[in-house]
């Protein structure tokens, strides 16, 4: 799998757990979490690459740490896919 690929796959996820979590829309998650809905909105589809600061963001949004947001990436990315080597 290209990064492109991966980026589309972890938006997609990224989407889901905001709604599953939260509840809330893009525009009022984006808000409360002072990300940029535009950037919020690009990374949700894909079209742009995840920084630290702002997974931290949608971390806490979620209510947890990243460390609990990339295990929950993992989880659904399945297997093959890993954020730290054990």
């Amino acid at each position: 799998m290209n990064e492109k690929e991966y980026c589309i796959k972890v938006g997609l996820i990224i989407r889901e757990l905001r709604k599953e979590l939260t509840g809330k829309s893009l525009c009022i998650f984006a808000y409360e979490n002072d990300i940029p809905r535009s950037t919020l909105s690009r990374l949700e589809r894909g079209e742009a690459e995840w920084g630290i600061v702002v997974l931290t963001k949608v971390a806490n949004g979620f209510g947890c740490k990243l460390s609990e947001l990339c295990k929950m990436l993992e989880d659904k990315l399945g297997e093959d896919f890993t954020f730290i080597d054990e």
